[in-house]
């Protein structure tokens, strides 16, 4: 018969077993049948897939979601570092590609983890030495894939990956067949079948022998060459030739033209011309060049225009204002005025002082030191130098001087009282000032200042 313990809390100071079979939810159990029916933690080699998480204050194994991309069987390397040395390259394989080594003794299969660093660290051991079935049990499918983990046989699910797909503008989808619906506005243009373009047919047409295009117009700029002969005959020199004569004259007029049908040459000789003329009186005639060889002899004088004679001329000349005179037995004519005799003009006008100073005045430009007052022309002194007499000069100190001349650039002499030029360092301060230095000082100095 079981013993009951009633009391609110039991402390036993030493160990208590347990020797019966666990069967009960109530039953106590012991620390061995903890470790072989109890998962207490992860396995390092699966750290990376499981894990023991508390769920309701109950310690719960959970499987991480394992997605496999890829599967190799590898029969040539012998273990995980060669296959690493010959095979893997560090970007050929992906996260979740399962790779079996069956030249290892087990079996051995590796899932790469995601790692980066080229090596085995980015490999983890799945299992060594698995049965076919322990194999195809670590495997599943995802969208798409259909995994039959009797057979470990992987088949494409058409149905799904039918699914997967849509149709875009210009296409249309149904039953994983895709369909062009496009017009050629949502087509774009490749490089050998182009698009029809005004452009295009103009480029790909030119005109022949005759014929010009531009634009889309087609025009004839030929010539008579490009076209053939018809009922229209063209120009020839001998139906042109052919088609002329000379006419007939009846006496006294006489037919002085000549023509030569083969060359269609129209000829006129100078001497049948020259052979119907003659000279008269005054004149001579020869080959066609008349000449005059007659004199105001053989011409009778008109009352209207009467021949030169110097008393002719001289009687149609006279003189009608003071200053000139004329004699008309010899035709000279003299100047005896002066400018007394000579009125003004408007424009010509006499000389007098008055008139000479008033056209003389000063230039109002600026810089111009001249004035005029009449008629004198003045150029006063104090308007270009200007002098500073018996200046003292401390050594090394600026003295400036003021001179009003109106320019910046002006020349400065300097002399003491001996005569003696004396040199000083000269900054031209301003048009009205000039600035002056010595190195030592000076008393007594004479300095000049001009433009």
């Amino acid at each position: 018969m079981a013993q009951r313990f009633l009391a609110p809390e039991v402390t036993f100071e030493g160990l208590v077993k347990q020797k019966g079979t666990v069967s009960h939810d109530e039953h106590l159990i012991t620390r061995g049948y903890l470790h072989g029916n109890v998962i207490n933690a992860i396995h390092p080699d699966s750290a990376n897939y499981a894990s023991v998480v508390a769920d309701g204050g109950v310690n719960k194994l959970k499987i991480d979601p394992l997605t496999i991309t890829s599967v190799t069987v590898n029969s040539t390397q012998s273990s995980l570092a060669n296959f690493v040395s010959n095979v893997y390259t560090g970007s050929n394989f992906q996260e979740g590609d399962i790779v079996f080594l069956t030249a290892t003794s087990p079996t051995e299969a590796y899932i790469h983890n995601g790692g980066t660093a080229n090596s085995a660290n980015d490999w983890e051991l799945v299992n060594s030495g698995l049965s076919d079935a322990q194999i195809r049990a670590k495997f599943s499918a995802s969208a798409g894939i259909d995994y039959d983990a009797s057979t470990g046989a992987f088949t494409a699910d058409q149905g799904e990956i039918k699914a997967f797909f849509s149709a875009g503008t210009g296409l249309s989808y149904s039953d994983g067949q895709f369909s062009l619906n496009a017009t050629s506005d949502q087509i774009t243009e490749g490089s050998n079948n182009k698009f029809f373009t005004t452009a295009r047919v103009d480029a790909h047409l030119s005109g022949g022998t005759g014929i010009s295009y531009n634009a889309g117009e087609i025009a004839f700029n030929g010539n008579t060459g490009n076209v053939a002969e018809g009922s229209n005959l063209y120009f020839t020199d001998a139906r042109a030739r052919g088609a002329l004569s000379l006419a007939s004259v009846s006496s006294p007029d006489v037919q002085l033209l000549t023509y030569n049908s083969g060359t269609g040459a129209l000829s006129l000789p100078a001497s049948s011309v020259f052979a119907q003329f003659d000279a008269g009186t005054g004149l001579s005639y020869a080959d066609g060049v008349y000449t005059l060889n007659a004199n105001t002899s053989q011409i009778t004088e008109n009352a209207s225009a009467l021949y030169f004679t110097d008393a002719r001329a001289r009687a149609a000349i006279s003189v009608d204002a003071a200053g000139l005179n004329y004699n008309s037995g010899t035709g000279v004519i003299a100047l005896t005025a002066d400018s007394d005799d000579i009125s003004e003009g408007s424009s010509n006008l006499y000389f007098t002082n008055a008139r000479a100073q008033a056209a003389i005045s000063a230039d109002s430009a600026a810089g111009n030191l001249a004035t005029v007052s009449g008629g004198q022309v003045l150029v006063a002194l104090s308007s270009i130098r200007k002098g500073f007499a018996n200046q003292s000069l401390t050594a090394n100190t600026s003295l400036n001087l003021t001179h009003n001349l109106g320019e910046r650039l002006v020349h400065v002499s300097a002399m003491d009282s001996s005569g003696n030029k004396v040199d000083l360092e000269i900054v031209y301060t301003s048009t009205s000032v000039v600035t002056v230095k010595s190195t030592i000082g000076l008393t007594g100095i004479d300095i000049a200042v001009s433009v």
